[in-house]
Parts: C-alpha cells; structure tokens; sequence
C-alpha cells in the first residue's frame, strides 16, 4: 500500500502540512550540511551544493531507491554533524580539529572534566538532554524528507528539475571558478574528504612514530657522566597548568603576570637562587596535559592519545627514568589524578603520590582537588623526609578551568590537612555563572596564573631553595581565554642556587631572571629532555 500524495487527499491545508513538512526536512539538511566546523563570523558561511543534489535526488527518485537514499542521507547528515560538532568542541578547547584517530578519549576526559566542575547530576541531564535533542532532530529530519513522497507526480518532477539543474549550475560554478569568492561551495564533500585523509594520515604517522620511540639518542650515544653537574641536588620538574606565552605577553594579562615573575625573581634572589626563562613550543593547547607530560619525559612530540599509549607500550625510558639510573630517588605528585593511574608503571616512579594519599582534607575548589599551596607544602615534606637526592616530577592544578574559585595564599606554618582553605572554596562564582560571561573568564584566568605563581616562587624560597627546578608551562589555555591565532608556546624557567648548573644552559638562549625575553626562541619540548640531560652531564659546560 502506498502513502497518498498531497492531491490525493483533498482539500487546500494538506498540501499546505506537506509543503511544511518538507520545507522543515529540507531546512535542517541545510543546517547539517552547512554547519561550520569552528567557530567564525558567520560570513564565512556558504551554500552547499550537495543540498541541490540531494534535494533534487530525493524529489526524482521513487520506492525502495528513494527509502535507500533517505535513509543514506539521514545517516550521513548525522555523523557529518558529530564529527563537526566534534571540531567545534576541540577548537574551542584545543584549537585544533577533532582527530577519530587520536582522540578516542577526548570524550572521556570531558566528562571528568564536566561532572567535576557542576556535578555529576547535572553533568548527566547536560549529556542526556544533548543527546536526546540530537536524536530528535535526526528524526524530524528524516520524517521531514521522507514527506516527499507525498507530493504529486507534476510538482515532485518541477522540484527534481529545478534542484538538480541548479546542482549541476552551482557545480560547475565551484569547479570552473575555485578561485573566485562564490556565495556556495562543495563544503560537505571537501570536509568528507579532508577527513579520510586525515585518518589516513593519522594511520602513517603512527607508524613513523614507533619507530620514533625506537630511535633514542640518549641510548644511542650516552653521555659522559651522566647529570654529574646536579650531583647531591634535588631536581623538581614543576608543570604549572594552562601557564602560556599568553598570560606573560597579551596585553590583558602581562602587567600582572609579568609583576609577579619580578616578585618571584626578587624573592628567591633574596635567598640566592638565580633563575633563567625562556619559551618552550608545547605540542597541544586547551588541555590534555598528559601529551605534554609525555612529550617533555619521554623527548618525543606527543599530541594525540594513540601516541600517548605508543609510548607507554615502549621501552623508552623517560627523563625521571635517566634519573633513577644515575642514582635519584623518583616520585610524582600528581594532585590531579583521582582514579587507578596505570600508565605510571611506564614512567618508573619509586614513589607516587597522587590526590588521595597528599592527606588533603579540605573542600575541592571545583574540579581543582585541592589548592597549589597544600600540593607544595606536601613536597616540601616529602623532600624533608627523603634521605639522599630526588628527582621529583608535578603537576599543579589551581590554574585549570574552570578558575573558580581562585585560590588564596595562607601562612605555610596554617597549611595543616587543608582545612584552612574550605572559606576559599566556599566563595567564588559558580562555573556556570561565571563562564556566561567571556571577559571575567579571562580576568579570573590570569588571577589563577599570578597565585599560581606566587605560591612556587614561595615554596622555592622556603622549602626547595637548594634544589634545582624547573617550571615549565604545560599548554596555553583554550582559544576563548588567548583568542584566535595564539601560539603553543609556554615559558620555561630553570632555578637553582648552584652558579655551576645555570652556566651549563649558556646558548641556550634564556634570559637572565624570571621574565623570558620577548623574541626569544621557542625550544621544542621534545628536545628538552635530550638538550638538559647533555648539558648536566659530563666535567664542563654543554650547549
């Protein structure tokens, strides 16, 4: 039995449902069809040319071939718009397009993220309530598109006409004319297409980098001496989250930021710890700080999550690992880290501590588990306590999103179990408040930014004035908190109260102090792993 066309069941408001159910179908293939794969005036928007195509297919095309169609075209829309959608959501977070190959746990890690900041109940209405819009608007969509069944032979046949001879105009204007600005284009094939190859390449690039992972130079031809010039030294390497090129140079933040690292220069210079700064080029930005512990510990450029698990899989030892072997106790406090943390076994720590064992009993200040202050007064006593050097590595949190409530300096003597800070924890603006508004956003940023690096210039001076640390950025923070266009680059400061140790970075183009200077060149922070453990080795200086 077939269904009625629109003639065949009389009356003038039929036709009328009809015309609207298909003009409702045909409207949200647009949408799908020309939604943006970031963000951008919307200007920038033009006419897809497979709408006329599909319009003109749907219209010309009957029974079966047309069920096949309408269903192929529903499919399609949808994942088309999951996988943009999927790079809007990574440019805004990451600045880059979404990867099906290599961020496989994007998804995972946005959820943490998510339920973390407003709560795990409101989190699941959030996802749910998205997805059941998604559902219906694929629905409707096909409900809408399938109404073109009922139109009458005549009228059916003029839209066929009319869509494909406008497909087949628009075509070859896109294919004659690609350099001319035309009003349409053939976005949704060319994204098609772009994506295939970007899986493709993603497939290649993974096959070049095991053997990447095999090629280490410091296994090939290992030093002299290795790290004979931070003998007796305690080592820290300190990642201070979401810490940019940014926040140090864009005119909103510099002021206070570049206040701060004065401040800090000054306050370890009054106990004799001399500094230099200068500018790594991160592999990521927005977020996904693993990559960047992973890029810097292991001399490998990592960016995506299948890279990650490469290395992980490897034999190649990290830079804690380098230290192990010269004779360093290794630890990790990783504040961040609240489930079973599995891919420490290949880092090779002798000891972990990550959220629950740092003792902390305060309130969370969001996602962020505890503040930057109790986190250091922790290593502080883990150092204390210590017999012989430590090679340590952390990661502080207080400057992740969402940056409220921002955290406040207290005595270090009333740190205690972190009780002292559930005033500061209490206060703030809620993230769904706040984050309505882009400006205070940035502004509260920059605030995390200055207390986080009040809180290290302190600790140093107090608790870690004869150990060697280095303080590097992990990533910029997303493109809402930078803008459109920002570098990946993070400063980098190496303090120590040794003269002998910063006398081995000369040529390496650092400044002198805790300001890196502003044209200075950006060193991979795949290379840091080689280039600092070449220049801490052996009798003399290393460039």
């Amino acid at each position: 039995m077939t269904e009625p066309t629109a003639s065949a069941t009389g009356g003038g408001r039929a036709p009328r449902r009809i015309g609207l159910r298909i003009g409702v179908g045909l409207a949200l293939l647009l949408a799908a069809l020309a939604l943006p794969t970031r963000p951008g005036p919307v200007a920038d928007l033009r006419f897809p040319v497979e709408w006329f195509w599909v319009a003109g297919l749907l219209a010309l095309l009957r029974g079966r071939a047309f069920a096949l169609l309408c269903a192929g075209v529903v499919a399609l829309a949808g994942v088309g718009a999951v996988l943009k959608l999927a790079d809007w959501g990574t440019f805004l977070a990451f600045s880059r397009p979404f990867d099906p190959v290599g961020d496989r746990t994007v998804l995972v890690a946005g959820w943490h993220l998510l339920s973390g900041t407003v709560g795990e109940g409101r989190a699941l209405l959030a996802v749910g309530g998205a997805l059941a819009a998604f559902l219906a608007a694929l629905a409707v969509l096909a409900w809408g598109l399938a109404g073109l069944r009922r139109l009458a032979g005549r009228t059916r046949g003029f839209l066929a006409g009319a869509a494909l001879g406008s497909a087949v105009a628009a075509t070859l204007l896109v294919v004659l004319a690609p350099s001319v600005p035309l009003p349409i284009s053939a976005g949704p094939s060319s994204y098609a297409v772009a994506k295939v190859a970007d899986a493709r390449r993603s497939f290649v690039a993974q096959a070049t980098f095991a053997r990447d992972v095999a090629d280490d130079p410091l296994r090939a031809a290992p030093p002299d001496g290795p790290l004979a010039a931070l003998t007796g030294h305690d080592v820290l390497v300190v990642f201070v989250e979401s810490y940019g090129r940014s926040v140090v140079e864009e005119p909103r933040f510099a002021p206070r930021t570049q206040a701060r690292l004065r401040q800090v220069e000054a306050e370890l210079a009054a106990v004799g710890v001399g500094s230099r700064s200068g500018w790594m080029a991160s592999p990521i930005a927005g977020g996904q700080s693993w990559l960047a512990h992973g890029t810097l510990l292991s001399g490998l450029s990592i960016d995506n999550q299948t890279r990650y698990e490469s290395l992980l899989r490897s034999r190649r030892q990290s830079l804690n690992a380098l230290f192990h072997a010269a004779g360093w106790r290794t630890a990790a406090v990783m504040p961040a880290i609240t489930m079973p943390w599995p891919e420490a076994a290949w880092f090779g720590y002798d000891e972990i501590l990550a959220a629950h064992d740092l003792g902390y009993r305060g309130r969370s200040f969001n996602w962020v588990t505890m503040p930057d202050q109790f986190t250091l007064r922790q290593i502080g006593e883990l150092l204390e306590r210590t017999p012989g050097p430590t090679m340590l590595i952390t990661a502080l949190i207080s400057s992740h999103a969402p940056w409220t409530p921002i955290p406040r300096m207290v005595p270090w003597d009333a740190v205690g179990d972190g009780t002292v800070f559930d005033a500061q924890a209490a206060g703030g603006e809620a993230p769904d408040v706040l984050w309505r508004d882009p400006e205070r956003v940035r502004f509260n940023y920059g605030l995390s930014i200055d207390y986080a690096l009040e809180a290290l210039g302190s600790f140093v001076a107090r608790f870690a004035r004869d150990a060697v640390v280095v303080v590097v950025g992990d990533h910029q923070p997303a493109e809402l908190v930078t803008g459109p266009g920002a570098s990946r680059d993070v400063p980098f400061h190496v303090l120590s109260a040794d003269p002998a140790v910063l006398r081995r970075l000369e040529g390496w183009d650092l400044a002198t102090g805790m300001v890196p200077a502003p044209g200075g060149t950006s060193l991979p922070m795949d290379a840091f792993r080689e280039r600092f453990v070449r220049a801490m080795s052996g009798a003399g200086p290393a460039t």
